[in-house]
């Protein structure tokens, strides 16, 4: 089974045009025979507060998760991808402090392995961090073995950074493109694979401020349905995310005001 969806996918027309494009050189879809080992936790890791004992994982589900599980009655899981990014993580990180909300990170392994201090900052501030492939690829262009390797170099990336490791509990295929064979290999890693079920499009982000295009992101994440997984993008760095950094309060304020709790993918 191969399964896709519309987010971050553009035809061969419009490539150039492309918002969610890799986070490394090359084609999503590249084969790596070898991925970098990521590099020994640092002194500086060691100071940290996130410990493994702060992602416990769930056992991991057999099917792909869309939506929140109604673990109660109104819950909704903030979720970025394709971080972290020096120029909208922090800012991201700010904000959800300020308001006392959690939420997912699905972090591509490279920039993982590039910017530890933010994949740091992240666990130590209660978020969870999630795994999104090495090199942003598309999983069902891959071979087994080379799916592996994109799922346990991130995960190194991610844990190296972390004092006494950080093993992430959730995965989500890039592009949402996955097969049999993803799910199966994330499973046996102890992570469950996860969608979302509100797309806001802000991987269409023009490269400026935008105030219509804000708009559209905050209808597109506040559309109401049961239990909510909303996807949104704080990487790569070769993208415009202040849209989407601008528009995080009024999404935090309109499941707030009626009486939503924020929690991770599974309702934890």
């Amino acid at each position: 089974m191969v399964t896709r969806t519309a987010a971050c996918v553009t035809t061969a027309v419009v490539a150039t045009a492309m918002i969610c494009a890799a986070t490394v050189t090359g084609p999503a879809s590249s084969a790596l025979r070898r991925l970098p080992a990521a590099p020994a936790a640092s002194a500086a890791s060691a100071a940290t507060t996130a410990t493994t004992a702060n992602n416990r994982c769930p056992p991991p589900k057999g099917d792909v998760v869309t939506r929140v599980p109604a673990t109660v009655p109104k819950n909704v899981a903030l979720t970025f991808d394709d971080g972290p990014s020096p120029s909208w993580t922090p800012q991201l990180l700010d904000i959800l402090k300020t308001n006392r909300v959690h939420a997912t990170f699905f972090m591509v392994g490279a920039n993982a392995r590039a910017y530890p201090r933010l994949v740091r900052r992240v666990a130590a501030e209660g978020h969870t961090v999630g795994n999104h492939t090495y090199s942003h690829a598309d999983m069902t262009r891959l071979s087994a073995r080379r799916q592996e390797a994109q799922l346990d170099s991130t995960t190194r990336s991610i844990s190296a950074a972390v004092r006494g490791g950080y093993k992430p509990c959730f995965f989500r295929p890039p592009f949402g493109a996955y097969n049999s064979t993803t799910v199966r290999l994330a499973r046996a890693r102890g992570m469950t694979t996860v969608k979302w079920s509100r797309d806001t499009r802000d991987w269409t982000s023009p490269s400026h401020p935008s105030r219509s295009f804000q708009r559209t992101v905050v209808s597109n994440a506040t559309q109401l349905t049961a239990h909510p997984d909303i996807l949104m993008h704080d990487g790569s760095e070769g993208n415009y995310r202040q849209n989407t950094v601008d528009s995080v309060q009024r999404i935090i304020t309109f499941y707030k005001s009626r009486g939503y709790r924020f929690t991770d993918p599974v309702g934890r």
